[in-house]
């Protein structure tokens, strides 16, 4: 007899445990619904002032998180105007 014909007991079948299905497509709606949100955030985060008027706009919204930074964004948009004019 050889190996190959030879069975032990039952025959093993893999079946998945119960719920391990809804389990994993939650998980990947999930990340899907994470990634959307970073992407959306990131393409937030890229919008870059056209005009003097979007950088003042700018510098106001940083006003209190960075009052030195929102200084240099008003001022450069000074010297710009006063280049212009």
């Amino acid at each position: 007899m050889s190996t190959a014909s030879m069975t032990f007991g039952r025959s093993t079948r893999l079946t998945a445990p119960r719920g391990a299905l809804w389990f994993g497509n939650a998980a990947a709606a999930l990340i899907n619904f994470l990634r959307r949100v970073d992407q959306w955030q990131l393409k937030r985060a890229r919008s870059e002032p056209q005009n003097a008027e979007e950088v003042l706009t700018w510098a106001r919204s940083i006003e209190a998180s960075d009052p030195g930074f929102a200084a240099d964004l008003r001022a450069a948009v000074y010297r710009s105007q006063s280049r212009d004019n």
